[in-house]
């Protein structure tokens, strides 16, 4: 077996105000370096010609492949055993994995952990859901599992849109009012529900843009963020924030089979909202980075729920299982051209 020498890709992780050196075999540290583009861009590499990065904001990754030293378990959702150490006084993290196809999109998910993280104990707001700027307006989609997010938010962002967000957007405070943050976590794409996006998309075509990732089932497919634009779509890393639509997936009300419906939500309603999709944790699952991190949990003040309230416009969209995107795109449209003067009441669209 031969070992390639290690490499350090220098990445900006804008959203926690910190630069990242990934140290690995060639291959691992650009594979990583290309699932985080373009949230963690490149810079110029810790080669002596470059000014050093300020050490207090400045963090490690040590992606290592080979045989784990000790016990590990995998994660039910398939990821391989493996192991991540953490040393918070010199600001680094090295992570184990036997599986090298594995060992970028493991390392990534650590690195937008500690991302998130920071941006939390800044003052940012994680919300579950999905965003996306269209014609200059910021649309956060929320919503329980299945309710519709990826496929609305890849919709409209192969329909003119960009994305910012696939699953877990930011909320971030700046003067000029909320701005939306996102990261570099990849989107996963049922293949059950191909048939509901648009434009249309096949499989084939899905599979040749997403390419190989290591997580793919027949199932579903993953598209790292930066393969939006092989699909007519765009992405970008943060945008202003402008509307928030909860979407409702209504299965057993078969008198609204083939009818959305959406209307506008009380300032009481989408406080209720945002606190039930603020997100517990800055991760789902690295709680040992977390810990030692001592990363307080997200938290809602009152003066951060008025201000978001009073910011944004709040809708519920409620649809049927199928056959409701192209309504919802019109619908979404309609927010972009006028979001100060958006739609009232109860409509209904085919």
């Amino acid at each position: 077996m031969t070992t390639e020498n290690p490499t350090t890709r220098l990445l900006a992780v804008p959203a926690a105000g910190i630069t990242l050196a990934v140290t690995g075999e060639p291959r691992t540290a650009a594979a990583l370096t290309e699932l985080a583009a373009p949230f963690f861009p490149p810079l110029p590499g810790p080669d002596g010609r470059s000014a050093p990065p300020d050490r207090g904001s400045h963090w490690r990754l040590d992606l290592v492949a080979g045989p784990l030293g000790g016990p590990a378990e995998a994660e039910p959702d398939g990821t391989p055993a493996h192991r991540a150490e953490f040393d918070k006084g010199a600001r680094r993290i090295t992570v184990r994995c036997a599986e090298v196809g594995w060992l970028p999109v493991i390392g990534l998910r650590y690195a937008r952990t500690l991302s998130r993280a920071l941006a939390i104990g800044a003052g940012a707001v994680p919300l579950h859901g999905a965003a996306v700027a269209l014609a200059g307006t910021g649309i956060i989609l929320t919503g329980e599992k299945m309710a519709g997010k990826t496929t609305a938010s890849l919709s409209l962002v192969r329909s003119g849109g960009a994305l910012v967000s696939n699953d877990d957007v930011l909320l971030v405070e700046h003067p000029e009012g909320w701005r939306m943050v996102g990261g570099p976590r990849s989107v996963g794409i049922r293949t059950e529900s191909l048939g509901e996006h648009r434009p249309e998309l096949s499989a084939a075509r899905l599979a040749e843009a997403a390419g190989t990732h290591p997580a793919d089932r027949p199932e579903k497919r993953f598209l790292a963020p930066g393969a939006v634009g092989r699909l007519g779509g765009s992405v970008r890393t943060r945008a202003p924030a402008h509307v928030l639509v909860e979407l409702v997936c209504a299965p057993d009300r078969p008198e609204r089979h083939g009818r959305a419906h959406h209307h506008p939500l009380d300032d009481e309603e989408a406080a209720a909202v945002l606190r039930a999709y603020l997100e517990d944790a800055a991760d789902r699952r690295r709680f040992d980075l977390l810990d030692a991190l001592g990363a307080p949990p997200p938290t809602l003040t009152a003066d951060v729920l008025g201000s978001v309230v009073g910011s944004l416009l709040f809708f519920r969209y409620t649809h049927p299982v199928g056959g409701w995107v192209d309504a919802f795109l019109d619908f979404a449209r309609t927010l972009a051209s006028a979001p100060s003067a958006a739609p009232a009441g109860t409509v209904s669209g085919a």
